[in-house]
């Protein structure tokens, strides 16, 4: 019966030294197939480093294929084609023979025999070494142009105002005056105290084309204004952004930082030209204080609205409403409006609701809820006393302290003397397994420690919680302003508003408590899990 195979072409930004294009792969994988008597079940062409896989769309739906038995092989012209990194090779390679499926390659030809397989292992080790080689020489000419040249690090697209004077090298910046227009127009506009909205709508209504030729936005105008510091005023830094990796959720992700002034590279006068004077680059950048001081969200009174700041959305859009006074003359009138209308492009009708009424209504809500609250204060002294967490910490500290010591054992398993080279392979080959997943779990450590809050912690905000539930009992419903903000975050509060003529009702009120509150059975049956009541 013939095999069924699958050809995987893959290039990359790291191939500088190899640049088979994916046509002559595919070429010499299907000569390959025909000599063999292979029947090619598809060919994949990916772009993507070969430094990882589990990040490669195209790898990882082939590699479902051969799990699922759907083919029994996969061709590439040379083992680099599949991972470039000796840790990967171990892995798929393992995983492929456990579901009978085998790697070919074209160029690179070794017997699945234990000296196969560890001649395999060479080569990969000398594929990884070529590509950090690549990286390295790359990383070095980038310094050497910024460093010897003085040339501008340029990227894919100049920056908004200016241009390259040559397209191909890209050594140096120009003005695009046309753009460079624009700039002016919204530095001196924010200097004068215009706001992000007002400057945004200036914009569009002007038909002016975004940085991207679309339609301009806040974000957008915000970095322009932020570029006044320094690249419009002629200053210009090299390695302004570093990028590292970091495993998120399992995948291996590139995260972009930003250096401190320090660890930058500061650019010889010259290589950008000012678009903008001092004078008003310090006015623009110094209205952003003014003007959020002078906004009506930065008012002392901030007890005057209840759920401000997180507690109320547009039911239409899903946007936080954010709280606005409104003087007439018989006084000042507290809404809550939705934010969508105020943008320069607007997504949401007019929706606004008198912030003291529905203030009132959810806290009546509310107290109808806390006052069947009796169980918390049980249910958190009964948790207390029990050990039925097991923190993601801990099961990871465990799990790395069990590949440490596997990893120990294959190494004193390699000392033994007289042990033939077949089994070797075999034990150099677990060894580099262990060693790539206990690099993977320290990793998963790290982002835990990180990010996570102590269980500890969030039990000590419960027993405050329950303090609360008996104060607010004795007082016989009284509760401070500080007491009613922290029974909105523990009982999950969120407020929905909607237009006056729709038929549920201009507001929705709805009940989510935090998982752990839930685990911790804190909330009677009958409002468990999440709760809402609607109304006009």
């Amino acid at each position: 019966m013939a095999t069924i195979v699958i050809i995987y072409c893959r290039v990359s930004t790291d191939d500088q030294l190899d640049n088979t294009s994916l046509e002559q792969q595919e070429l010499d994988g299907r000569e390959y197939c025909d000599e063999h008597g292979f029947i090619v079940a598809g060919v994949i062409k990916e772009v993507y480093t070969g430094s990882v896989w589990r990040e490669r769309k195209l790898f990882m739906e082939m590699r479902q294929r051969y799990l699922s038995g759907e083919i029994q092989g996969v061709v590439v012209r040379t083992y680099s084609r599949f991972t470039r990194v000796i840790a990967d090779y171990f892995v798929l390679t393992q995983e492929m023979r456990e579901h009978n499926v085998k790697l070919y390659c074209v160029k690179e030809q070794y017997d699945d025999s234990p000296l196969g397989r560890c001649l395999q292992v060479m080569q990969m080790g000398f594929n990884e070494q070529e590509r950090e080689t690549t990286r390295q020489r790359t990383i070095d000419g980038k310094r050497a142009r910024v460093t010897n040249k003085k040339l501008y690090l340029a990227g894919k697209k100049p920056p908004y105002g200016l241009t390259f004077d040559d397209a191909k090298v890209k050594g140096k910046l120009i003005i695009n005056e046309a753009e460079a227009s624009v700039v002016r127009d919204i530095l001196h506009m924010r200097a004068d105290k215009q706001t992000i909205y007002a400057i945004t709508k200036f914009l569009i209504d002007a038909n002016i084309p975004s940085p991207s030729g679309g339609r301009w936005n806040e974000r957008t105008v915000r970095m322009i204004i932020e570029r006044a510091a320094d690249l419009y005023q002629g200053i210009a830094y090299a390695y302004k952004y570093e990028l590292t990796k970091e495993y998120r959720n399992g995948k291996l992700t590139t995260v972009k930082r930003v250096r401190p002034v320090s660890e930058r590279l500061l650019l010889p006068e010259g290589t950008v030209p000012r678009i903008i004077d001092e004078e008003t680059a310090r006015l623009a950048l110094a209205s952003a204080g003014i003007n959020a001081q002078d906004s009506p969200r930065n008012n002392p009174n901030t007890e005057d609205t209840l759920l401000r700041s997180g507690y109320i959305r547009c039911g239409q859009c899903g946007n936080l409403m954010s709280m606005r006074r409104h003087k007439k003359s018989d006084g000042v009138y507290l809404i809550y409006r939705c934010p969508g209308l105020a943008r320069a492009a607007r997504t949401c009708e007019y929706i606004e609701v008198s912030a003291p009424k529905i203030d009132t209504i959810v806290w009546d809500y509310l107290l109808g809820v806390l006052r069947d609250l009796e169980i918390v204060e049980a249910a958190v002294n009964s948790i207390l006393e029990l050990d039925e967490f097991t923190s993601p910490e801990k099961a990871a500290i465990k799990t790395i302290d069990d590949c440490k010591a596997l990893i120990e054992q294959y190494r004193e398993d390699l000392k033994t003397p007289g042990l033939s080279r077949g089994a070797r392979a075999v034990v150099l080959e677990d060894l580099g397994k262990q060693t790539e997943l206990l690099e993977e779990l320290e990793q998963t450590l790290a982002a835990i420690q990180a990010g996570r809050v102590s269980f500890e912690k969030v039990l000590n905000e419960y027993r405050d919680f329950v303090a609360w539930c008996q104060e607010f009992k004795r007082s016989g419903g009284d509760a401070s302003y500080k007491r009613k903000r922290e029974a909105l975050r523990f009982l999950g509060v969120s407020v929905y508003i909607y237009k006056r003529s729709s038929p549920e009702g201009q507001y929705k009120i709805r009940l989510a408590p935090p998982e752990l509150m839930r685990s911790l059975k804190l909330l009677p049956k009958h409002i468990e899990g999440t709760s809402s009541r609607s109304g006009s």
